[in-house]
């Protein structure tokens, strides 16, 4: 299966990348990709999509950042990589790097090196101001360093940002994360629970303990059940209503 995104952004398939059917296949609406990384909605559409805007100097186009399948927004076109893609770029926004230096970054990574899995790299960075990439020299074999995306200016390797340290990866790729607004009590893994959020400690979803509660069950019960702290439980369903 092939997927590609809108606005002329990179194409990915498990060929491309040697991932499984699991981060390739459609999983998530961009609504539930946008809840499960404490985004509004209509921002990782923009990010899915692409959009056009008005400068002083004309109209100009931002084009899709991530990972999606053709689609209407309701229905299931993320898979875990464009999640996965749209949680990395969260995580930079979060660390304080404005959009208009993660945007070009990306594309300067995808266009210079031929890296199409740039937001997906284990190599890319950042410091809280700038997209850092660990650059690899020709010979395939040593690194040159980290480097800001947009100039290639050197920098010091400790200060890239602990944002990024919620990710897992395998063979350089994001393998799984844990989103930070839950404070590291939920994993996304799309080869468990078919990548529904689910706690670290069980692997129960969330959303099969948040229907019991809203149900009016009471929440020492639920967590009694599951084998979850009730003060954990609640944590994670304020984390996703405040969503």
């Amino acid at each position: 299966m092939r997927l590609g995104a809108h606005g002329g952004a990179q194409e990915y398939g498990g060929n491309v990348l040697g991932l499984a059917d699991e981060y390739t296949v459609p999983l998530y609406s961009q609504a539930e990709a946008a809840r499960i990384i404490g985004e509004p909605a209509n921002t990782v559409r923009n990010w899915a999509r692409g959009y056009a805007y008005r400068t002083t100097e004309g109209p100009k186009t931002a084009l899709s950042l991530i990972t999606v399948a053709a689609q209407p927004f309701s229905q299931l076109s993320v898979p875990f990589v464009g999640l996965a893609e749209a949680y990395v770029i969260a995580a930079f926004k979060k660390a304080g790097v404005p959009m208009q230096r993660i945007r070009p970054a990306v594309e300067a990574i995808r266009t210079e090196m031929g890296t199409a899995e740039a937001l997906l790299s284990e190599r890319l960075k950042t410091d809280g101001s700038e997209v850092l990439f660990d650059y690899v020299v020709d010979d395939g074999m040593s690194s040159s360093g980290l480097a800001v995306v947009r100039n290639k200016q050197g920098v010091i390797r400790e200060v890239v940002n602990d944002y990024l340290q919620t990710i897992s990866y395998a063979n350089g790729l994001v393998e799984s994360f844990r989103p930070i607004r839950y404070g590291g009590t939920v994993f996304v893994d799309p080869r468990i629970n078919s990548g529904r959020p689910s706690f670290v400690e069980t692997g129960v979803r969330i959303i099969d303990v948040e229907n019991r509660v809203a149900a009016g069950e009471p929440l020492d019960e639920v967590a009694d059940d599951y084998d979850l702290d009730p003060r954990e439980i609640r944590h994670v369903i304020d984390a996703g209503r405040a969503a």
